[in-house]
């Protein structure tokens, strides 16, 4: 029970860490109308729950839900929305868009997530057009979540999953 306990609090505290920084000054939704939001023609999308991220909603807000979805990691859940919420119920994924967390050495790090160029404006801006403090607080929040061994395959088994859907596109790195 204590390994799910750490899971739980290093998800937490990365949460935390994102609670109340943006990507912009201004809400970036605004210049796309919030299009990483909104579930797309077909009903699909959503942010993939962490590891025990799903604990957090045990009450969904209205207009949440949460659906399984292997399309990228084995038992993957995401947690869908109309495109309005409150920022404190936000999952991690979606305090970092249109970052992802990504393997770097040893440790974590940061990077644009390819899946976000259909949808983010801010995309050709790279991580220089993101505010610093925005980044920097992404930064943090993948070394808390590094500390804990679930988080961290998790954060490798969707790092892996996401290059290799890049691969076709953008080489072996995965990336523009």
């Amino acid at each position: 029970m204590k390994h799910r306990d750490d899971s739980a609090a290093a998800l937490l505290a990365a949460r935390d860490r994102l609670g109340e920084v943006t990507p912009l000054h201004r809400d970036c939704g605004a210049l796309c109308a919030a299009a990483c939001c909104a579930p797309d023609d077909q009903g699909r999308g959503g942010m993939l729950l962490h590891p025990g991220e799903e604990a957090c909603y045990r009450r969904l807000p209205a207009g949440f839900a949460i659906a399984r979805d292997d399309s990228l990691l084995p038992e993957g859940r995401l947690l869908t929305c109309q495109g309005h919420c409150q920022r404190h119920t936000r999952p991690l994924a979606c305090r970092i868009f249109p970052l992802m967390f990504t393997r770097a050495g040893a440790g974590f790090d940061v990077r644009l997530d390819p899946r976000a160029w259909p949808l983010c404006p801010l995309m050709p801006s790279g991580i220089q057009g993101l505010r610093a403090d925005f980044v920097q607080a992404a930064r943090e929040a993948a070394a808390i979540l590094a500390r804990d061994a679930a988080q961290a395959a998790f954060l490798d088994a969707q790092d892996q999953a996401v290059r290799a859907l890049a691969r076709p596109l953008w080489g072996e790195e995965g990336q523009p």
